[in-house]
């Protein structure tokens, strides 16, 4: 086998660099073209958890304008997240 070395310039280096990236972005964005929508939902939902912790803190330590604000935006998450709390009957039947 003949022994071949090939000395690459640092453009060179970068500019198949550049082209390796480019050629994964675009197949991992053609693979799966939801990931935005899941990446964002599931932001959401521990967005909703971290304010409904906090709203339940703030409760117990009486600290209810602040609980009144996290309930505000429990609210307005569960929008986004097409969940509707409003009338209270979800679990009913």
């Amino acid at each position: 086998m003949e022994n071949l070395k090939t000395n690459m310039t640092d453009r060179e280096i970068k500019t198949l660099a550049t082209y390796i990236a480019d050629t994964l972005i675009k197949r991992s964005i053609s693979a799966n073209d939801n990931w935005k929508a899941d990446d964002e939902m599931d932001h959401l939902v521990g967005e909703l958890a971290r304010c409904m912790t906090l709203q339940n803190v703030y409760e117990e330590r009486e600290e209810y304008e602040k609980c009144a604000i996290m309930k505000i935006r429990v609210n307005e998450i569960n929008k986004k997240l097409g969940i509707d709390l409003e009338d209270g009957n979800e679990n009913e039947t």
